[in-house]
């Protein structure tokens, strides 16, 4: 029987092995310890460190009394753990999810078998959904709170407002417009996470706290802003229209007190309509505005002194030829008194006065009107309107273009004209943003009121006045009238261009009024366009009758006494 003694070779062998294991062990650690320990503590900080950044709180948008139009929310959303799931579990949960958030389940399957500490189920679900959820009980799904953008009043100046993406960026109106004003800074939160990714939030480091955004006030009036859409909506359904407009607005200072259009969209759920629905069509829409535009022939005359106001012009019993062109009025008139021109409306009479200005000075009225070009408002995409100078005018312009045709204009450069001659002459920059606050109420920025003129005379902005008046009287305008309360105005119906630019539709028409109040000394303009209204669609039918409801409400909420 051998002996259990070990050779002396193999002990010599298994001594340098030993040794040469340690040696290696020990240059390893030394290596580590004293050349690689920067960069390996760092890589092990960045497993375990976890900033986790604060989200600001989105700033208000108010009405200039304080109210809400745009608030926030804290509501639930849901996000799982994907790595400490077991596969076996994956299928039996996603279904469970899919089930109680109307989900579909191979959305929630995908999420779920995903190699992630974190990844959202789905975010801004409603109380009820998250109390389903944690009746689950399952340790992979949790609740976190965020802030959702609400809009309390639904669609009330929902064209103007805009909507806001999932993250609370602005994607529509005011929203986008001062976005960067809004949204604040977000803060920073250091702390851990455990081996699964996990935050520990007994060993947070330090925080920096996030800068919430700013508060816009408007210069909108959330009750006048649910007259005028209450009015324009009645109007909107009842003519069948295409779309609809209308605009309140401070005649001497250029605030907008209310602004609507048809149609429009819930900003709650701006996805369940279509994308032309946000068009804030007050300001982007151009059309011919018709016979409102004959203010601007009127106030050219009297300037140039052109007219006397007792002088008699031949109507020609509603039917005039001009070159190859004829003329019709609505009705038929033999000689009219200046005024009543006007009062009446006659195409043919206010063609005749214009004829006594010629093109250049006509154009010259055109644009001191402040037409065919932008009005300045704090509003992204306004449209300029449009008109050929006198050299590019064609044959048919001089008796066209002083009745509102061949002259293209927004719904928003219309109010501004009738401000023109509200406010006795002078020509007002329309904003909607008064004020910019911070979170404490300290106004960071304020706009002022800016005007030019006055760019008519005293005694012709008077005679201007009253022929307007006498609009509303006996003219055109009667359903504009507001009881115990002088308004003046004067209507529009338009012909709409053919697709194309080839002539004009005998089929669609734009009704429109324009007008002010009190007449003697007015503080409200307005403009209100109806859009292919059917079967009528005369602007003193369609259009006035959203003046006089809008104009009774407003004069009587701000303290106006007959």
């Amino acid at each position: 029987m051998k002996s259990g003694r070990i050779s002396p070779e193999r002990t010599r062998f298994l001594r340098f092995f030993l040794l040469s294991v340690f040696l290696i062990v020990s240059y390893q650690i030394t290596q580590l310890s004293l050349f690689h320990n920067s960069p390996l503590v760092e890589r092990a900080m960045q497993q375990y460190r976890l900033v986790v950044d604060i989200p600001p709180l989105r700033g208000a948008i108010q009405d200039r009394n304080g109210q809400g139009l745009a608030i926030n929310l804290r509501v639930p959303s849901l996000y799982a753990v994907p790595r400490i799931l077991k596969a076996e579990e994956k299928e039996d949960l996603s279904r469970q999810i899919a089930e109680l958030l109307s989900l579909s389940h191979s959305f929630v399957r995908e999420r779920l078998n995903r190699d992630k500490s974190f990844v959202w189920i789905k975010r801004r679900i409603t109380i009820e959904e998250a109390k389903k959820i944690e009746a689950l009980g399952h340790h992979a799904l949790g609740i976190l709170y965020e802030y959702k953008r609400f809009y309390p009043h639904g669609q009330l100046l929902a064209n103007l407002l805009g909507f806001t993406n999932v993250d609370g960026q602005g994607l529509e109106g005011i929203e986008r417009m001062v976005d960067g004003e809004l949204r604040g800074k977000p803060g920073k939160r250091y702390t851990r996470r455990d081996a699964l990714g996990r935050e520990i939030k007994a060993f947070e480091d330090r925080s920096i706290p996030a800068l919430d955004g700013r508060r816009v006030v408007l210069t909108i009036d959330r009750y006048l802003q649910y007259v005028t859409e209450r009015a324009l909506e009645r109007s909107y359904h009842e003519w069948k229209a295409k779309g609809a407009v209308a605009i309140l607005m401070n005649p001497h200072t250029g605030e907008i007190l209310a602004m609507a259009n048809r149609p429009t969209f819930d900003p709650n759920s701006p996805g369940g309509y279509p994308f032309e629905n946000y068009r804030n069509r007050a300001l982007t829409d151009m059309f011919e505005p018709g016979s409102i535009f004959k203010i601007v022939t009127a106030a050219g005359v009297l300037s140039e002194r052109k007219v006397k106001m007792n002088e008699m012009f031949d109507c020609e019993n509603g039917e005039w030829t001009w070159g190859s062109k004829t003329l019709h009025d609505v009705h038929s008139y033999g000689l009219l008194p200046f005024p009543d021109v006007f009062v009446k409306s006659s195409n043919i009479g206010t063609v005749k006065v214009a004829s006594r200005l010629g093109p250049e000075k006509l154009y010259h009225y055109v644009k001191l009107f402040g037409f065919a070009e932008r009005t300045g408002i704090d509003l992204d995409g306004e449209a300029s309107g449009f008109i050929r100078p006198p050299a590019q005018w064609s044959k048919t312009s001089p008796y066209a273009i002083p009745i509102g045709q061949e002259v293209m204009a927004t719904p928003l450069q219309l109010a501004r004209a009738i401000s023109f001659v509200a406010n006795g002459g002078h020509l007002v920059k329309p904003y909607v943003i008064d004020r910019i606050e911070d979170v404490h109420g300290i106004t960071l920025s304020r706009h002022t009121a800016q005007r030019k003129g006055p760019q008519l005379e005293p005694q012709i902005v008077e005679v201007l006045k009253e022929i307007l008046w006498r609009v509303t009287e006996e003219g055109t305008g009667k359903k504009a009238r507001v009881n115990g309360v002088p308004v003046a105005g004067k209507t529009g119906t338009a012909q709409k261009i053919l697709t194309g630019g080839k002539g004009y539709s005998h089929s669609n028409f734009i009704g429109s009024f324009i007008g002010f109040a009190p007449a003697d000394h007015p503080f409200l303009a307005m403009v209100v366009m109806i859009d292919d209204p059917h079967p009528s669609y005369y602007g003193g039918t369609v259009a006035a009758p959203v003046f006089s409801e809008v104009m009774e409400a407003a004069l009587a909420h701000l303290g106006y006494t007959p």
